[in-house]
């Protein structure tokens, strides 16, 4: 027979294997739902790709899993996406902070699109067109490596791509492709319209004008010459087609 003592020893025994196994199902179960889940900073994709990219794996919602894994500082590799930070914020509620890299063209190199930041680091290769990025054409190279600058006779020339980018996000101009010469002349080409900028003098100034003359321009196909840009002569010539 087994003493009160042996059956004491067995009650807590079993109590404890009823215990662990309670907390195991607990943990196996246990998920995080997307609504308790917020992104911030994605500009380039949405909250539910995000959430895709990170929890690609069902234990990577479970709390303890994603606990684990944040203080170790494992991260997935997401195209575009430079980092992100996961911070938890409660049992069940996370917050994502996603710093997204800094792209303002893009060129084309052997059928893949080598996007660049403001520096000309080649940040990304893809060939996948993200609306917004204006493709750049014009520059000659002999070779693009990924993580390296686009190797350019003169690097002032993304400063030109810069100013560029930015006064047609600031005056909402969307280009379909910005073209630079050698001589570093900058051609924007909107839907039919060529607009002739020239170099990177006033390069906001010409392109404020551009974004108020188009909606006088619509339906029409020609050239916009603001080459010699003087906004006290009205300084621009429009040659229509003739075609048109």
């Amino acid at each position: 027979m087994i003493s009160n003592s042996g059956k004491t020893k067995i009650k807590v025994l079993l109590i404890l294997v009823a215990v662990f196994i309670i907390a195991g199902m607990i943990f196996l179960l246990q998920r995080i739902d997307d609504d308790d889940i917020v992104v911030v900073g994605n500009q380039k994709y949405t909250k539910e790709e995000m959430i895709d990219f990170i929890f690609d794996s069902k234990w990577d919602k479970n709390p303890y899993v994603l606990y684990i894994k944040t203080r170790r500082g494992k991260t997935k590799q997401i195209p575009f996406v430079d980092k992100y930070d996961v911070n938890i914020t409660g049992f069940n509620n996370v917050t994502i902070t996603v710093y997204e890299k800094k792209i303002i063209g893009y060129v084309n190199y052997m059928g893949n699109n080598m996007y660049f930041d403001k520096d000309g680091t080649v940040v990304e290769s893809s060939t996948e067109i993200i609306e917004g990025i204006p493709p750049v054409t014009g520059l000659e190279f002999e070779n693009i490596i990924l993580g390296k600058k686009l190797p350019v006779e003169d690097e002032q020339i993304f400063s030109l791509i810069l100013d560029t980018t930015q006064a047609l996000s600031k005056y909402e101009v969307f280009a379909d492709k910005i073209y630079i010469s050698k001589d570093k002349e900058v051609t924007l080409y909107l839907d039919n319209i060529q607009a002739q900028l020239g170099g990177g003098e006033d390069m906001d100034d010409k392109i404020r004008t551009v974004s108020d003359i188009l909606p006088n321009l619509a339906g029409l196909k020609g050239v916009l010459d603001i080459k010699e840009y003087s906004e006290s002569k009205n300084g621009y010539t429009f040659k229509k087609d003739m075609d048109n």
